[in-house]
């Protein structure tokens, strides 16, 4: 099996919590219970793999490194050396970690806080016991607050930027390593409007009705 498919089976849990968090196939607590443990255990096989090819394989596209320039990141838990397969990748992943780590509490609070309250509303809200709130509207509110978040990271932070020192980021890098940061940037470009499309509707609907 090739390190780049390899990668690409170890991304996909990504999209299956995804999906159990947003379509619940199992029910709300059985689903969100699984796509929470398969989000806590991601890391503990996905970043060994990745940190195992970050000399060989480019952090923005997936592919061959060769001898291209390497970047070393500052990111939790520590610093990483990974290659870009030529300057010009290198340029765009340390344009995307610069602007990532110029806003790191618009990222945080987008992301995990989204996630936070997303996980303590679902299952009461689906239970009819957040009064108004349906289990439908905490799923918007995710779909809305996840879309929020990365659209802005994907269309602005898809930029140049020199990589001659040390980059910093605000997130492990691991996950984007898998299939490469270009590729995760335009899940988040279609999922993203998608998802605002979905929970744009959600909204206008409930206020709509109200």
């Amino acid at each position: 099996m090739s390190e780049r498919l390899a990668g690409a089976l170890l991304f996909l849990p990504v999209p299956v919590v995804l999906w159990l968090f947003t379509r619940q196939p199992l029910g709300v607590g059985l689903s969100l219970g699984l796509g929470v443990v398969l989000m806590l255990t991601h890391r503990l096989y996905a970043r060994p793999f990745a940190l195992r090819w970050s000399d060989r394989r480019c952090l923005w596209c997936g592919g061959a490194a060769g001898e291209g320039p390497r970047l070393e990141v500052a990111e939790p838990p520590g610093v990483t050396r990974w290659r870009g397969c030529g300057p010009d990748h290198a340029s765009r992943v340390a344009g995307l970690l610069a602007w990532a780590a110029a806003h790191p509490a618009f990222l945080r609070v987008g992301i995990l806080g989204t996630l936070l309250v997303f996980l303590l509303a679902a299952w009461p809200a689906a239970a009819g016991r957040l009064g108004p709130v349906q289990g439908a509207d905490a799923v918007a509110f995710f779909r809305l607050g996840i879309a929020l978040t990365v659209l802005p990271l994907s269309i602005l932070g898809a930029r140049l930027a020199p990589a001659t020192q040390t980059l910093r980021s605000p997130f492990p890098v691991h996950i984007q390593a898998l299939i490469g940061t270009r590729w995760v940037l335009w899940l988040f470009r279609i999922v993203g409007a998608i998802w605002l499309a979905l929970g744009a509707l959600r909204m206008i609907g409930r206020l709509g009705a109200l």
